[in-house]
C-alpha cells in the first residue's frame, strides 16, 4: 500500500497583476501585463509526508510566467526552503512542490519549464501571520507582504468562495500585496498588485 502525505496551514500570494488577479480565475485568462511574476508564500502548521513531520516549516515558491496566458506553461520556477529544515524535511517539500509526490502540486507542476523546478534554495525564512496581514522575508532576497482588504459592510473583509482553485482553500481574502525578488534566476518589484490569502489542506502520495 502507497504511504500517503498531507500538510495544512496557511498559503498567501502576490503576483504582478492588477487586483483581482485573472488567472488567479482561470489560468486561460490573460494576465494583466501579458506575462504573469507571481510568489506564493507557505506557513505550514500540521502535516507528515510519511514518517516526516511537516509542522512548523515555511516555503516560499516563486515563478515568472512568459505568457500570453499561464495555461501555456513555460514558468521559470524558484523555490526557497526554510535553511532550518533538516535533510528529510527539505526532501519531502522538494516532493511535495516539484509535484512529484502528487497533490496539488503536481497539477502546477506541468506548467514549469521542461515540467521541474528551475532552482531550490536553503535561505533563512521568516514568516508571520497576523489577523489582517501576512509577510514572509527571505533574508535580503524576498520580500512579501499581504495586507487584507475591507468589505463593503466596514468590518469584515473582502473575500472570495466558492471558487475553483487547487492549491487554496474554500476562503480566499483578498488583499493588496508588495512584493521584491532578487534572486539570480528572477528578479522584480511590485507594490500594490493583487494579493490574497487562504487556510489550505493538501494530500498526496508518496513518491516510490
Amino acid at each position: 500500500m502507497k504511504q500517503s502525505w498531507w500538510a495544512e496551514g496557511e498559503l498567501f500570494e502576490g503576483c504582478s497583476c492588477n487586483l483581482l488577479c485573472p488567472c488567479h480565475i482561470t489560468f486561460r485568462q490573460p494576465p494583466t501585463n501579458g506575462y504573469c511574476e507571481a510568489i506564493w508564500g507557505v506557513s505550514i502548521e500540521q502535516g507528515w509526508f510519511g514518517e516526516v513531520e511537516l509542522a512548523g516549516l515555511g516555503a516560499v515558491i516563486f515563478v515568472h510566467s512568459p505568457g500570453p496566458t499561464m495555461a501555456d506553461g513555460n514558468w521559470t520556477s524558484v523555490l526557497y526552503l526554510d535553511r532550518t529544515a533538516t535533510d528529510e524535511q527539505t526532501a519531502a517539500l522538494w516532493a511535495i512542490f516539484s509535484g512529484v509526490a502528487g497533490g496539488p502540486w503536481e497539477i502546477l507542476g506541468q506548467f514549469y519549464r521542461d515540467g521541474r523546478l528551475t532552482a531550490v534554495r536553503k535561505v533563512p525564512l521568516e514568516i508571520t501571520i497576523d489577523s489582517n496581514s501576512r509577510t514572509l522575508r527571505a533574508s535580503d532576497l524576498v520580500l512579501l507582504e499581504v495586507q487584507a482588504i475591507r468589505g463593503a459592510d466596514g468590518e469584515g473583509l473582502a473575500t472570495i468562495t466558492n471558487l475553483r482553485n487547487v492549491i487554496h482553500g474554500d476562503v480566499h481574502t483578498l488583499a493588496r500585496s508588495n512584493q521584491t525578488i532578487q534572486d539570480e534566476t528572477v528578479s522584480w518589484e511590485e507594490q500594490g498588485k493583487h494579493g490574497l490569502y487562504s487556510r489550505f489542506r493538501w494530500e498526496g502520495t508518496l513518491p516510490r
